[in-house]
């Protein structure tokens, strides 16, 4: 039998490395039981899921892999920015705060296509603060500081 790589096979595939990264980093922590959750009693149970979810994205795209797009060339770009946002945001986040983390995510990821204006950068960079401030700040409050100053 062979295996075509297709988007299917390979977002399959991602699922459950993540998935099983998750349990993995879940069995340091105390499990609980359902009626008594420990720490690690949701990151096990969703990594399973996400695997779960990724076993069968791989299985189905084996066996139909007509029913996915195959994959013909890599984009580097787009992983590099992310990544790099994703690095920068958690080197930001306690020296300058959220609000400048949360846009310099924004802005370093927006790098990462080809598509978009600037009002459409605008508007997502001001509704991803509000958003981050009013989930984490002030919904769960979380001591988090807002700004460097």
């Amino acid at each position: 039998m062979k295996i075509h790589i297709t988007k299917d096979f390979l977002s399959g595939a991602l699922f459950g490395a993540i998935g099983l990264g998750t349990i993995v980093l879940g069995q340091s922590y105390d499990m609980g039981t359902a009626g008594n959750m420990g720490p690690g009693y949701f990151p096990v149970i969703l990594g399973t899921i996400m695997t779960l979810i990724g076993l069968t994205m791989v299985v189905r795209s084996s066996l139909h892999p007509e029913t996915s797009e195959s994959v013909t060339s890599w984009e580097i770009r787009p992983l590099v920015f992310i990544l790099v946002a994703v690095f920068t945001f958690s080197l930001l986040i306690e020296s300058r705060g959220l609000i400048v983390a949360v846009v310099a995510l924004v802005l370093i990821s927006r790098l990462a296509g080809r598509e978009g204006s600037m009002r459409e950068l605008a508007i997502m960079v001001l509704a991803m603060t509000l958003i981050a401030v009013g989930i984490f700040v002030y919904g769960l409050n979380i001591p988090l500081k807002l700004r460097p100053w």
